[in-house]
């Protein structure tokens, strides 16, 4: 009986999903988060092609798309601009690096909170499909920036983007801030508790 308990707690008996997608281990989450990246990037490098184009040829009609009228090229500035500073130059150095390196720097098994650390990378994912679901929305995406400028921000007939797509933008910051959190938290009482015998704060 303990036998078979333990075949079936053996890592190479796992499921896909539970092997790849919903794994508390710090290296498995370390590398979603690498992926999330890469397809921010790839997203946000599609936003910068279609502004591009827009750029050269103002009036010509895509396929699936049609014209990009002023306010549609504003909301793909908003919507690359947050990828690119939220979703590629913070999640890469301080999520994925940290969360895969931390406990093999600090000799460490494990991350403090495994199954904290899995519930901030999947908020983080959210956040990442909430912005991605203000370009569909009626209206389209905020036309404000990734920073919000005033007065667009401030004033909701400032454009199309304003409503719906402002509030998804909002939703997803905050999304983004609660896994960002989670995965603060994390590395802090890891670095404060889980230190190898001898690794003290001198040495690390």
């Amino acid at each position: 009986m303990q036998e078979r308990s333990a075949k079936a707690a053996a890592p190479g008996n796992k499921s896909f999903l539970r092997r790849y997608l919903f794994n508390a281990d710090h290296k498995v989450i370390g590398v979603q988060y690498f992926f999330l990246s890469l397809a921010a990037a790839l997203a946000g490098a599609m936003l910068s092609l279609l502004m591009r184009i827009h750029l050269v040829w103002p009036h010509t009609a895509l396929p699936q798309l049609g014209e990009i009228k002023p306010e549609n090229y504003l909301g793909y500035l908003t919507i690359h601009g947050t990828l690119m500073v939220f979703f590629v130059l913070s999640t890469v150095p301080q999520s994925g690096f940290g969360t895969y390196f931390l406990p093999l720097q600090l000799g460490a098994s494990e991350m403090a909170f495994p199954r904290l650390n899995m519930a901030g990378f999947w908020t983080t994912l959210a956040s990442f499909l909430v912005l991605i679901a203000a370009l569909f929305v009626p209206g389209g995406a905020s036309i404000a920036g990734w920073t919000q400028y005033t007065p667009l921000s401030a004033v909701a007939t400032a454009g199309p983007g304003q409503g719906l797509g402002t509030d998804l933008w909002l939703v997803s910051i905050g999304l983004f801030c609660l896994g960002t959190l989670m995965s603060a938290v994390n590395f802090i009482v890891t670095t404060v508790k889980k230190r190898a015998p001898g690794m003290g704060w001198m040495r690390m």
